[in-house]
């Protein structure tokens, strides 16, 4: 007897037990449109024909016993020596020691954090938002506000600096002017 068949009797005799309660199928009796042998060998037909042709999904599905392996909890890799796990958990040390200073800190702090202030954060939050969309409107207008006044200092020193050439170049032909006034004296 193959195992296959082996286990169609055991199919049938579990599908006994469980349909058995009101109507005991006959010998006679025509098998039961949906059998559990029939509806095991329908789905596994269309688990294969959905992965035909995916070969990245079949990968996957050959892996799923060693992936299973890697997230159960129990999990070692006995490839590392009790000398390696030492030495890994002695470099993780000050690591842990702070994590566990953090913790005593968190756990003191605790109380603080319970406080009302801060389960109303949620409920603030819509505020928050509101202020938030404010500040940014401020400042992309206080942006382009001080742009604008870049401009007009840029505007107002090149003005200050023409005058101030114009007072100068009117300072030389003033002094000019009056040098050539001055009468000359006459040696005698």
């Amino acid at each position: 007897m193959s195992n296959i068949e082996l286990l169609e009797e055991r199919v049938a005799e579990l599908e006994n037990q469980v349909f058995s309660h009101g109507n005991k199928p006959q010998i006679d009796d025509p098998p039961t449109e949906n059998s559990v042998v029939d509806s095991l060998l329908h789905a596994y037909t269309l688990i294969s024909s959905s992965y035909s042709g995916r070969e990245k999904a079949n990968a996957v599905v050959k892996r799923i016993g060693e992936l299973d392996s890697y997230l159960d909890p129990n999990f070692e890799n006995s490839d590392l020596q009790m000398e390696a796990r030492a030495e890994l958990i002695l470099t993780l040390e000050p690591e842990l020691r702070g994590n566990a200073h953090l913790l005593t800190k968190l756990e003191e702090l605790l109380p603080v954090l319970e406080s009302e202030r801060f389960r109303s954060v949620p409920e603030a939050t819509h505020k928050l938002n509101n202020l938030t969309l404010a500040y940014t409107k401020l400042h992309d207008e206080s942006e382009e506000l001080t742009s604008e006044i870049c401009d007009v200092i840029a505007k107002y020193n090149s003005v200050i600096n023409n005058i101030s050439r114009s007072l100068i170049i009117l300072d030389a032909t003033v002094t000019a002017a009056e040098n050539a006034a001055i009468p000359v004296k006459q040696l005698d």
